[in-house]
């Protein structure tokens, strides 16, 4: 497995610059109710970003830009561009299929989310890496809330995952999210931070997350430098040449 897979990967569980161009869009937010909290969701048709994302870990300290296209509830794109406008690997998620393409080693894969599970080691699919780049709140599972104070604290059982939801009272918007396998003991954190109005709707231009599998820790970090909400359909290509090799992970 190439370094670029695993820097795109575990970049979609989390966004290259420091100045952020935002731009006018037909965003709007929903409100999700858990008992006496509220969260405001980014809510959107169609949503686009150029970020840079960064890897850390015992082995390797990694960066690259990443272009992603969403439709929402549907697809995630996202193509890796190390520099010089050269694509080194694509990945498509959709609700059901994980399609990978490493364009450096001329090698595509077509597969579920088993293989995202076994590589991480946590009970992922697509809503919840779909919620975790957002920095949205799924209401989704048994959930109660233990804190309501200046950061309102909401933890959720879901099947084999604990996710605790950190909220601000300030803006109702996510802060922190940690995530727990119950089966595997292995966890994300995942900080948001740098809000920015997309439209009138504060989101996270920076996504900090920490995984812990197996006792090694890897560091993430995304950050966006833009981002567009529109309601014009997006295209999300996935082509792959004839003389590329096919891996199975079955």
């Amino acid at each position: 497995m190439s370094k670029h897979l695993l820097l795109f990967v575990c970049g979609l569980l989390l966004l290259a610059s420091c100045k952020k161009d935002t731009v006018p869009t037909s965003a709007t937010a929903s409100t999700t109710t858990v008992g006496a909290v509220k969260v405001e969701n980014l809510d959107f048709t169609y949503l686009t970003s150029k970020s840079q994302v960064t890897l850390n870990d015992r082995n390797d300290n990694l960066s690259s830009g990443v272009s992603i296209r969403m439709q929402k509830d549907s697809v995630i794109w996202v193509s890796v561009l190390p520099g010089l406008g050269i694509e080194a690997a694509r990945m498509m998620l959709t609700q059901d299929s994980v399609y990978f393409m490493n364009r450096l080693k001329k090698e595509y894969a077509a597969t579920d989310y088993r293989f995202l599970r076994n590589k991480l080691q946590v009970d992922v699919n697509f809503d919840v890496l779909q919620a975790i780049l957002l920095g949205n709140y799924q209401s989704t599972g048994s959930e109660k809330v233990l804190n309501l104070e200046a950061r309102h604290h909401v933890q959720q059982q879901r099947q084999n995952l604990t996710l605790d939801y950190f909220i601000s009272a300030l803006n109702n918007k996510l802060e922190q999210l940690n995530a727990r396998d119950n089966n595997t003991g292995n966890t994300i954190t995942v900080k948001y931070n740098n809000f920015t109005p997309i439209g009138q709707v504060p989101f996270a231009y920076e996504l900090v997350a920490q995984v812990l599998q197996k006792g090694q820790v890897s560091d993430f970090t995304l950050k966006h430098s833009r981002v567009t909400v529109s309601q014009e359909p997006l295209t999300f290509p996935f082509g792959v040449p004839g003389d590329y090799t096919h891996l199975s992970f079955n």
